[in-house]
């Protein structure tokens, strides 16, 4: 009697472990199938791309990033310190605190060539980013859907037509989200790093993360990007801190999302914040 019940003790202590180890590799396939690719993987995956070729040649003119922030009435309202005849001095957009490109991040950015004043431009555009920008964002996040970019801050103005007085047709195209300087800014999706530098003029030091399906956020006048072009990200991973780089006159993150290229009110994607 003693030998059968020990039996069956130990017939049942080996279901159990088979069952643990079925369930561990179940699990490790889920962990394995959820992990993004790595920029190596996409690297190898993906052919290079010259931005230059497909975007206007005027684009590549250093004039043209250094034009007058239009319209007249918004230049007007820039600080004296930050105006020229028409223009936009370079002090006035802050330190530029951005990482040193390296490693694998690098090579893909350089690859598909990322991290640039056009890059930008078409991203932020109408037409959006270029379809292979969109291949290389595929399966990094699923959920389109954002989390709030600034956990310990609070909206401000708002998207659309809520400026006053002579900029009241002047459409806002994000959220300002107010937080004290250097509050974390983490990522509102999962995805591929664009941009990240502070080369538009007014955005101060700018990063720009695209997504999956094309959609596309914005991160301005941060205090400094800890997230290189060609980096893959993670949704709530910290990319940036807050700050008035720019045309700010106090710390916060104005915040864009774009989908397929057209500006839309963020918070129509934002989860509700816990």
């Amino acid at each position: 009697m003693r030998y059968a019940s020990r039996a069956r003790r130990v017939v049942a202590t080996s279901t159990l472990a088979a069952v643990g180890l079925a369930i561990s590799v179940l699990v490790a396939r889920d962990v394995r199938a959820d992990a993004p690719p790595d920029e190596s993987a996409l690297l190898a995956r993906l052919p290079a791309f010259d931005v230059h070729a497909h975007v206007p040649p005027f684009w590549s003119s250093e004039g043209f990033w250094h034009r007058p922030l239009e319209p007249a009435r918004q230049r007007a309202r820039m600080p004296r310190r930050c105006r020229t005849t028409g223009g936009y001095r370079e002090h006035c957009s802050g330190p530029r605190l951005v990482p040193e490109p390296s490693g694998a991040p690098a090579a893909l950015a350089r690859h598909l060539g990322l991290g640039t004043h056009e890059t930008a431009m078409q991203i932020l555009g109408p037409s959006g980013p270029f379809e292979i920008w969109r291949e290389a964002a595929r399966d990094l996040d699923a959920d389109p859907h954002l989390t709030y970019p600034v956990p310990s801050g609070h909206d401000g103005r708002g998207f659309g037509y809520v400026r006053g007085g002579a900029l009241r047709h002047v459409r806002h195209d994000g959220l300002d989200i107010q937080a004290t300087r250097g509050s974390e800014i983490v990522a509102a999706r999962g995805g591929l790093v664009a941009y990240a530098d502070n080369g538009i003029s007014g955005m101060g030091n700018l990063l720009v993360i695209l997504h999956e399906g094309g959609d596309s956020t914005a991160y301005a006048h941060c205090e400094r990007i800890l997230a290189q072009p060609g980096q893959l990200v993670r949704r709530g991973e910290v990319v940036a801190r807050v700050g008035d780089t720019g045309f700010a006159r106090a710390p916060h993150l104005h915040f864009e999302w774009r989908e397929h290229g057209r500006n839309r009110d963020p918070r129509r994607a934002l989860l509700p914040r816990r």
